[in-house]
């Protein structure tokens, strides 16, 4: 005799007729209000086992009652069907889980209806608690007798004070042995249902559990739709390359190989691994499409990588423009026999792929320079963080180098308590420690919304080591407004005619580090320096909605911003003399 739970529950609202694709919840409420089309439900909700409930909260439990609509008929809808599920992680937005309910219902006159509805748990403040357990979003769908959905109803339904303190006396374990055993049971089922609720509403409360595990030291590289690297190389201070992992190693290069249409090498983002490319989130990474479209990819990770032993060093972006590009292009055109490359490059991985052209390497076919350009226009924040030179006072403490804190030690939890004042952008506060690390020194890479929960808890394990002396290389560009040496000097921007190459630039237009007014000074200068026929070759794309990583990593990227990189790519195609230059290659 397994003990069960059973608990009533009544809610109230308000619903609308909608299209499918009209998903304001809160619209359609408001018109179902104004023209009084209401709905009540009476529920009773049970779980025959309960000792599964409490291991297992996404253990479905059974409803069944009556839904009262008049809207949809005169008479109660009688539930033939019902399941609800207590949470459940909501792999399409970050830091959420659901309270999920699924109802068939049929009316008097044969009429079926389907009722889905949802309570969003979300990160927050304590005082959102109230409102989120206690409002349901509401879809209802109508089916014809050939089962075909006719019509779509959206709403939003609320439990009052007072039906939440009918729920709370109406909870029954059924089959307790005991008295005494159904008062236990009862009461770790209250402590263990608030309990789960702890995370989202405790904030500081619950500080020493947001850490994110440390990422392996060796980590494994990715294997992309069943491919499997097909060689890795390693380029040691001296600039000799290895295919064996060597100790100083300062370069490295993964090859993926996809086909004939010519080597592709990208680079990521500053304090990141190459392999973030691989990451796949709600569809393929950006290295599966390229290789399905049978390009051949290679993943470079320059002197700051995270993987690398040298990221533990101090280095200026030249030394990434001036050093590790032109030996990663060389050494690509070597290997595959091809007379240059096409370039993707992400954030550092950007611009140091511009400061590299315009110092003069060659063997780049084309580029596509992914959020920071050459003349950058960026936040409030951060360029508050630059006047107070944030950079200069790490390095006079002895602070050399800075990672994302992935422990629970009383002093990281401190630390973390104390970026918590930090402004983010609006909408974009989280539970994550590392999002507030990221924020506070190089600021919010990614917009939320466009990431699932998968891609969000991976943040952590995508940044590692940054070293401080490219961190004050990169203030300085931020606080000239341009690109400019470690020194200050404008060693790069008079040599403006050694961008004659195809570009492609992508730049977020929520992007919350480098705001596309940057992206938009640098085609104005390209145009003024190449005239209105060559400035031609130079393009852009504003990401609508996208911030900076997200473009990369988000759930809808392999639709909304990967077909654009290889129609840029396809563009600017290897020649036939190439091709039969190196068939084999």
């Amino acid at each position: 005799m397994t003990p069960g739970l059973a608990f009533r529950e009544r809610m109230a609202g308000y619903i609308s007729v909608v299209a499918r694709t009209d998903t304001d919840f809160d619209a359609a409420a408001s018109r179902g209000r104004s023209a009084n089309r209401t709905i009540d439900t009476d529920l009773t909700i049970e779980f025959s086992d309960l000792d599964q409930l409490l291991d297992t909260p996404q253990t479905p439990g059974r409803i069944s009652g009556s839904l009262f609509c008049p809207f949809l008929s005169d008479s109660p809808l009688t539930i033939t069907w019902g399941e609800f599920v207590l949470l459940v992680p909501d792999p399409s937005q970050v830091d959420t889980e659901n309270m999920r309910y699924r109802i068939h219902a049929r009316a008097v006159d044969g009429s079926r209806y389907v009722f889905e509805g949802k309570k969003e748990i979300r990160n927050g403040p304590a005082h959102r608690a109230w409102k989120e357990t206690t409002t349901l979003f509401t879809t209802i769908s109508e089916f014809s007798a050939g089962n075909l959905e006719c019509s779509t109803f959206r709403g939003i339904l609320r439990i009052s004070v007072a039906d939440l303190r009918r729920m709370v006396t109406s909870i029954e374990v059924r089959r307790a042995r005991s008295m005494s055993d159904e008062l236990r049971l009862r009461s770790r089922f209250l402590l263990t249902f608030l309990g789960s609720l702890w995370p989202f509403f405790a904030g500081s409360l619950d500080e020493g559990e947001r850490f994110a595990p440390s990422p392996s030291d060796t980590p494994s590289l990715p294997v992309v739709a069943g491919v499997h690297p097909e060689a890795t190389r390693w380029c040691d201070p001296d600039g000799t390359w290895h295919d064996q992992p060597v100790p100083s190693a300062c370069s490295r290069l993964i090859r993926y190989r996809g086909g004939d249409k010519g080597p592709v090498i990208l680079a990521a983002g500053f304090a990141m691994s190459a392999t973030s490319f691989a990451l796949g989130t709600g569809g393929p990474s950006l290295v599966q499409f390229l290789l399905d479209r049978h390009f051949d990819v290679w993943l470079f990770d320059y002197r700051a990588g995270i993987e690398l032993p040298s990221a533990w060093s101090q280095c200026t972006i030249d030394e990434i423009a001036q050093i590790d590009w032109p030996r990663a292009v060389a050494e690509v055109t070597r290997v595959t026999g091809s007379p240059d490359v096409q370039a993707i490059g992400h954030c550092v991985g950007s611009v140091s792929l511009l400061m590299t052209l315009l110092h003069g390497t060659t063997g780049i076919r084309s580029a596509i320079c992914a959020q920071f350009t050459v003349l950058p226009v960026t936040s409030a924040l951060n360029r508050s963080k630059a006047s107070l030179r944030i950079g200069s006072l790490l390095a006079d403490l002895g602070v050399v180098r800075m990672s994302p804190d992935t422990v629970r030690r009383p002093a990281d939890v401190a630390l973390d308590l104390a970026l918590r004042p930090i402004p983010m952008p609006h909408g974009e506060r989280c539970g994550s420690a590392a999002c507030r690390w990221i924020n506070a020194i190089f600021g919010l890479t990614h917009v939320h919304g466009q990431l699932d929960d998968a891609a969000h808890r991976k943040i952590a394990e995508l940044f590692g080591v940054a070293n401080v002396r490219a961190l004050r290389h990169l203030v300085l560009m931020l606080q000239e407004g341009r690109v400019v040496d470690s020194n200050g000097l404008d060693r790069y921007l008079p040599n403006v005619g050694r961008l004659g190459l195809p570009i492609h630039f992508l730049s977020g237009t929520r992007n919350y580090i480098f705001h596309p007014e940057g992206t938009e000074r640098t085609m104005n200068w390209l145009r003024d320096a190449f005239g209105p026929i060559e400035s031609e070759r130079f393009t852009v794309n504003y990401l609508e909605g996208y911030g900076h990583l997200d473009a990369i990593i988000g759930k809808n990227a392999a639709a909304d911003v990967f077909p654009d990189i290889a129609a840029h790519l396809d563009s600017h195609p290897r020649t036939a003399t190439e091709l039969l230059a190196a068939p084999g290659a």
